[in-house]
């Protein structure tokens, strides 16, 4: 008995010390991950307290973002993210500015389909590329239907054969959400989703 007690003694002291010893190793790493952060904010606040921005003529007045991306508050990479922008979004240039970290940056309008805050910003001109034939048909946001354009109001592809077409009392944009056969799942703004034939879509014009 008095073996077995020692034994779970021993045991007892083992996993305290290991305990302690890990705790220890989270709150290291807790400590560096602050300083970490803490070392990029100030590198931040640098570039906002330094900020030159020498604005420019820019020729394009629409850009194709291929790549998922962002905008920010001010051309500063990191600082501030203001939205999110999806991939195959074309996006309207307002301005543009050569900056201190010598990148070409844009003043952008992006594309939103609810509450219409936080669309203006500032993204890298590298993470764009000039809208042509080429990539158009690849676009999904915006895209625009006519005013009178057959529509199918119902969530799955499946459910088009059983469904009535309605048409559309106005001008319509949106975003391709997903398609099937010849048509495409649009969402439009108000949380508006239906379904329409592909050949129906008019898409950005390339300039």
């Amino acid at each position: 008995m008095r073996k077995l007690l020692l034994v779970f003694i021993k045991i007892l002291i083992c996993t305290v010390f290991i305990t302690g010893c890990s705790n220890q190793a989270t709150l290291n790493n807790k400590i560096q991950s602050l300083e970490n952060e803490n070392r990029e904010m100030r590198l931040i606040l640098e570039q906002v307290n330094s900020i030159s921005m020498a604005y420019q003529e820019y020729e394009d007045k629409v850009r194709f973002v291929p790549k998922e991306s962002q905008i920010y508050a001010l051309p500063i990479k990191g600082f501030r993210k203001l939205n999110s922008i999806e991939a195959n979004t074309v996006i309207q240039v307002v301005d543009s500015a050569q900056c201190q970290d010598q990148q070409l940056w844009l003043y952008v309008s992006v594309p939103v389909y609810d509450t219409p805050i936080n669309f203006k910003g500032w993204i890298p001109e590298s993470e764009t590329i000039k809208l042509t034939q080429e990539n158009v048909k690849q676009v999904q946001g915006d895209v625009s239907l006519k005013e009178g354009t057959p529509i199918y109001e119902v969530d799955q592809f499946n459910e088009i054969n059983i469904a009535t077409a309605t048409k559309t009392s106005y001008d319509v944009r949106g975003r391709i959400e997903k398609r099937e056969a010849s048509f495409v799942y649009l969402m439009s703004p108000g949380g508006w989703y239906f379904w329409v034939e592909e050949e129906y879509l008019i898409f950005p014009k390339v300039e």
